[in-house]
């Protein structure tokens, strides 16, 4: 198994708030097996001027940097390319897929929460997560392989967006079926009763995902 530090290379970036800077991962060996997130700023497009599209993305990294560090998931030893209204993050071959399930939903909600409470409406961020399993390959340009194509189509089914525009819940994540029937198998960090099936289509996908909710309660 490959270990964190075969992820990246160093490369240095802006540093945290409280200066210490920053080693960013930025590329990952040739083929590897991994979790993946997509996230999606909900409602990017509607955002008037460059100056709130920067600070929804700024508040997104900060966001989603608090709830991985409360998970205990290595945010900077992460892959991640940054796609504008979003990012990709690869964790380390050595983090448990079971950990972006429940546990990272569950921080992540209460960051989104906290950070809420105070914003405008039109400052309030929601973010759309599709979490993901398999294997990446890397080329000159970044990533490709079935599973990060897969993972986006997750991330952009129509059926997914309406399900978190018919709520009022900061956070809506969809995990694929695959990740979900191998964490409940092996009796991982995952209530099932906070999930429910969703059908996907998008493009030429079709496939069973899962839809969590954390109240549970679907009916």
């Amino acid at each position: 198994m490959a270990s964190a530090r075969n992820l990246r290379v160093i490369e240095q970036t802006p540093t945290r708030p409280d200066g210490e800077v920053i080693l960013r991962p930025h590329v990952v060996p040739p083929a590897l097996y991994a979790t993946l997130a997509a996230v999606d700023i909900c409602s990017f497009g509607l955002l008037g001027d460059a100056h709130s599209q920067l600070h929804q993305r700024h508040q997104m990294y900060m966001r989603l940097a608090e709830a991985c560090e409360i998970t205990r998931i290595p945010w900077w030893d992460c892959y991640r390319e940054d796609r504008g209204d979003g990012a990709l993050i690869i964790a380390p071959p050595d983090v448990p897929a079971d950990d972006f399930l429940d546990p990272f939903a569950h921080h992540l909600t209460a960051v989104l929460r906290r950070s809420n409470r105070l914003a405008s409406p039109a400052a309030r961020l929601r973010l759309r997560v599709a979490v993901h399993a398999g294997h990446v390959h890397r080329d000159a340009h970044g990533v490709a392989g079935q599973a990060v194509l897969h993972l986006f189509r997750l991330l952009e089914a129509a059926a997914f967006k309406k399900a978190l525009a018919d709520g009022a819940a900061d956070l809506g994540l969809i995990v694929s079926d695959r990740l979900y029937d191998d964490a409940t198998a092996r009796g991982g960090l995952i209530n099932p009763d906070a999930y429910r099936p969703l059908r996907v289509s998008c493009k030429e996908t079709r496939a069973k995902a899962w839809l969590w909710s954390p109240g549970g309660g679907w009916g």
